[in-house]
């Protein structure tokens, strides 16, 4: 059963991860990933007025705000591909251990009577 729940796992994780990763990253919508040459970009730069400080200051506010943006956005995507199937794995992993936790097998029950028997008798030589 162990091999098999790992294919299990192995296979509908990949199948997510190809579907989810072409889903979010094969056609990205236009303004998902700014750059300073994009023309959304140029255009908020254009906007900015005033002293040259102030349109200094505009205008690094809205590199690092379009940087910020296009960061947060590209994690929230590979979260989308990458988390769901860590959380299956994770979940398998965990069930299976709380599985084995509550019906130890036969070896376990004999070597931790070995053990007892030994030290009980160990003692009396």
């Amino acid at each position: 059963m162990s091999k098999i729940g790992n294919v299990m796992v192995t296979t509908v994780s990949l199948v997510w991860m190809a579907w989810a990763g072409w889903s979010q990253f094969a056609n990205l919508p236009e303004g998902t990933v700014e750059n300073h040459s994009s023309d959304a970009v140029k255009e908020r730069l254009r906007d900015c007025s005033g002293t040259f400080k102030q349109r200094y200051e505009c205008k690094n506010q809205v590199v690092i705000d379009t940087d910020r943006n296009s960061f947060f956005n590209m994690l929230g995507r590979i979260a989308i591909v990458v988390v769901p199937p860590m959380l299956l794995a994770g979940g398998v992993h965990l069930w299976r251990r709380r599985s084995e936790d509550d019906s130890p097998s036969d070896d376990l029950l004999s070597q931790s009577h070995r053990r007892h028997h030994r030290r009980r008798t160990s003692g009396h030589n």
